[in-house]
């Protein structure tokens, strides 16, 4: 009866990693940052998908430009280490062995970290990218995006659900 159950948790978990990893993937596919821009009574609202962003920094240095390459960074390699898990997570249900085990909680927990700094760096991102006002006559804001949120949410209940399932006999 124990083994059941273990094995029960072992592919609910595998489940769970997957759909997380399938959120980092659609979250740096769609809209990445919010950018709202109010006129007295009336917000417009447009979204920017990462992908857009790397032609506009692609050739650019300085401060916003470094704050666009860590975002990036940290989103990209949140979607490669939630695969890792996720991969590593079955490995462990199919052979079960102890280093597989530590490498998963290694890889779980360093996913779980670079979902968080996702987050950090697009908020630090949309800060320095500054408001769309011009000249006093409108405001703007630019806030993360559903990509943004997704990608960092799927990161860190990816790191949770690996050291979940590296720990959970």
């Amino acid at each position: 009866m124990a083994k059941s159950k273990g094995s029960k948790v072992g592919l609910i978990a595998l489940l769970v990693m997957l759909v997380m990893l399938i959120l980092t993937i659609v979250g740096v596919c769609i809209d990445w940052v919010n950018t709202s821009v109010s006129l007295g009574s009336y917000t417009e609202t447009e979204g920017t998908p990462l992908s857009d962003y790397f032609e506009v920094f692609k050739d650019l240095d300085g401060d916003l430009a470094g704050s666009f390459k860590a975002m990036a960074s940290f989103a990209i390699l949140t979607v490669i280490l939630t695969a890792a898990a996720t991969v590593l997570a079955g490995i462990c249900k199919v052979l079960d062995w102890k280093l597989f085990k530590f490498v998963l909680v290694i890889v779980a927990i360093v996913c779980l970290i670079c979902g968080v700094v996702s987050i950090i760096t697009s908020f630090t991102f949309c800060d320095k990218l500054g408001g769309g006002g011009i000249s006093g006559l409108f405001e703007g804001d630019n806030t993360p995006a559903a990509g943004a949120w997704l990608t960092a949410v799927g990161g860190i209940l990816a790191g949770i659900t690996g050291v979940l399932a590296a720990v959970k006999k």
